[in-house]
């Protein structure tokens, strides 16, 4: 669960972002890119209780970025989109593939890889052996909702709240998306395209700007929580993390205007009055230090991934090798912005298949 709170749009949001390993074949191991929108049935979040019409927003882009080369610049762009029949009113999905400049330009168009008016809710192996699929499935991130929703509540510094977040006192733990359903946006690649060294994957929403040939990114995705907690207090539209790329995140450092800075600070006042900043194999000599360890470990903030490799996004125990599906996220973001074994002890228990998409359906067939 990665955001939720930091964006008013129902069908633009991104709830989570995932990189993990498929099944390999000849060409070697497959690496699988999704992220779950527009999630669905959450009367815990009054903002998730307007109609929507269509569950994509038929002018947005959902795209799932690669960089290959380290420089955290995508050089391939997955932009999914979801145009409507205007006399049956049916929603379809068209993915466009760009390469190279093109997959940093929101207008260049790209080569559609998908066939005409390819269903939502289908799988669909396109050339060059990519699969993809876009439909509705169950949410398989598990959390409590109460843990980054605390977190959040406590920074930034100066809000008057105690910034220690106190989250073993919200026990018993329940998952929040027990049931849930989301969209999911998902490609599969074979090693041809994603090679076999270590890539770096993320997803955002962009929606039409104010002028001809305008966008305006709503919201980027990758670690667990981070634009949602450390956003607190941030323009949605034009935020640090949403409304920027991985490649400026370092932009600034060590200023405290900077994204870096905020993150460093945020972090510092937690562990302060925790005084948990020099505890265990993370410990550091003050508080800001142990917030520069953070910044340092969550930015840029992209989803890092080795093909072929057992994924597992738990940084404060020095792993970041994409994202998984068995993996409490919250509780392993909580880990950092606390320095402390926190963890809810919510275990997965949605179903998970062995095959693309991985994600099962509401009523699984």
């Amino acid at each position: 669960m990665s955001h939720h709170f930091d964006i008013s749009a129902a069908n633009e949001d991104i709830s989570d972002v995932m990189c993990f390993a498929g099944p390999s074949d000849d060409d070697g191991p497959r690496t699988v890119i999704g992220m779950n929108a527009s999630p669905q049935d959450l009367p815990s979040l009054p903002i998730f209780h307007d109609h929507i019409e269509h569950p994509w927003d038929p002018a947005a882009f959902y795209e799932l970025k690669l960089d290959l080369n380290n420089d955290f610049v995508e050089d391939i762009t997955w932009r999914f989109t979801f145009p409507v029949d205007p006399s049956t009113h049916t929603q379809y999905v068209q993915v466009a593939q760009l390469n190279g400049a093109d997959a940093t330009n929101r207008n260049a168009s790209g080569t559609i890889i998908t066939p005409p008016n390819a269903r939502v809710g289908e799988v669909l192996c396109v050339g060059d052996g990519i699969k993809i699929f876009a439909g509705v499935r169950l949410d398989p991130f598990f959390t409590d909702i109460r843990i980054p929703a605390t977190l959040r509540n406590v920074l930034p510094p100066g809000s008057g709240v105690n910034p220690d977040p106190e989250l073993d006192t919200l026990a018993p733990f329940k998952n929040t998306f027990q049931g849930q359903t989301t969209r999911l946006a998902m490609v599969e690649l074979p090693a041809t395209i994603t090679g076999l060294d270590p890539i770096q994957c993320w997803g955002s929403v962009a929606i039409p700007g104010d002028g001809p040939g305008s966008w305006c990114q709503v919201q980027r995705a990758a670690g667990a929580d981070v634009a949602v907690v450390f956003g607190n207090g941030q323009d949605p539209y034009h935020g640090m993390i949403n409304g920027s790329e991985p490649s400026t995140d370092l932009a600034g450092k060590p200023d405290p205007g900077s994204l870096w800075g905020m993150i460093r600070d945020q972090v510092a006042t937690v562990v302060q009055a925790m005084g948990t900043y020099q505890d265990g194999k993370n410990g550091q000599p003050t508080p800001q230090a142990y917030g520069a360890f953070v910044a340092d470990t969550l930015l840029p903030d992209v989803l890092p991934f080795t093909p072929g490799t057992t994924a597992l996004w738990d940084p404060w125990n020095g792993v970041k090798n994409g994202k998984g599906l068995t993996e409490e996220l919250a509780s392993n973001f909580a880990k950092m912005v606390t320095n402390t074994d926190f963890t809810s002890k919510l275990t997965q228990h949605t179903q998970i298949r062995d095959h693309f998409p991985y994600l099962a359906p509401p009523e699984d067939d």
